[in-house]
């Protein structure tokens, strides 16, 4: 069956070890498959204003699915797909619940990534690179009250940037009162607050629904255990060699390591030179 879409995760995956940089062999057989008349969507745990300047560079992107499949946009005409958000008190409980742990997080309303002000010395000590924390500087909304500023917008995630690991369990047990859940993000030590439910793979079925594909005309990438569903779904689904036990057990098949443009080698060999 022909593939119509390829959908991308983005850190470990399409992305260099510095989380900013596309390897030149990712981005060339990305065009190629574009102009081929493949459609590309990324499909990030992060929100589309730390997504926009990847997707520029690209230069295809026509979906982003983004804060781990809260939100499906189409990049072209602004229009939001899709969106599973919490409600303003559910919002406002997991605030609280942060401030009394002390810990560092950004929150996703809508397209955008907010960082409450006193926040962000935390934030930047925990950055994934020099590189991606310049992109991080550009990208983000400061607020000096984030009650306020979740007011404003519709709440799709927490991504909070540290979690100890004695601090885990607990903190994990306290957003079920809140009927939130609390799970595994593109990085390790992190902890992605989320609506029940949303994961990349429900997402991806969701646009591809809407685009009226199967999930044998769908390839996917990715390497973290918040691709799983997303893995699982596609027909064509590769984890990159340096992902998590559970991604290359999700997946049909694995892809080189991320550091060797394995994106752009499984492209090339499955789909420009089958």
């Amino acid at each position: 069956m022909k593939i119509k879409l390829i959908a991308l995760d983005l850190d470990g995956t399409l992305l260099d070890r510095d989380h900013a940089a596309i390897p030149p062999k990712n981005l060339e057989a990305l065009r190629r498959a574009a102009a081929s008349g493949v459609e590309i969507a990324v499909a990030s745990g992060r929100s589309w204003s730390l997504i926009r300047e990847i997707a520029q560079t690209l230069g295809m992107v026509r979906y982003a699915l983004t804060a781990n499949g809260a939100c499906v946009l189409d990049t072209v005409t602004g229009q939001i797909l899709l969106q599973d958000s919490m409600s303003q008190t559910q919002c406002a409980g997991v605030i609280a619940l942060l401030r009394r742990y002390q810990l560092p997080y950004e929150l996703y309303l809508g397209t955008e990534n907010y960082v409450q002000r006193s926040d962000l010395p935390g934030v930047a000590h925990y950055a994934l690179s020099p590189a991606f924390h310049a992109l991080f500087q550009r990208c983000v909304t400061l607020t000096d009250d984030m009650l306020d500023a979740a007011a404003q917008g519709v709440p799709e995630k927490f991504d909070v940037f540290y979690v100890p690991e004695a601090v885990r369990p607990q903190l994990t047990a306290e957003l079920a009162p809140l009927g939130l859940t609390g799970g595994a993000g593109g990085v390790a030590t992190n902890l992605e607050i989320t609506a029940p439910g949303v994961n990349k793979g429900r997402a991806l079925a969701a646009l591809c629904g809407r685009l009226g594909l199967s999930a044998g005309e769908v390839m996917a990438f990715g390497d973290a255990d918040n691709d799983l569903e997303m893995l699982s779904w596609a027909g064509w689904s590769f984890a990159m060699e340096n992902g998590t036990p559970l991604a290359k057990q999700a997946a049909k098949y694995q892809a080189p390591p991320n550091d060797q443009a394995g994106v752009g080698q499984m492209i090339a060999q499955y789909l420009l030179h089958p």
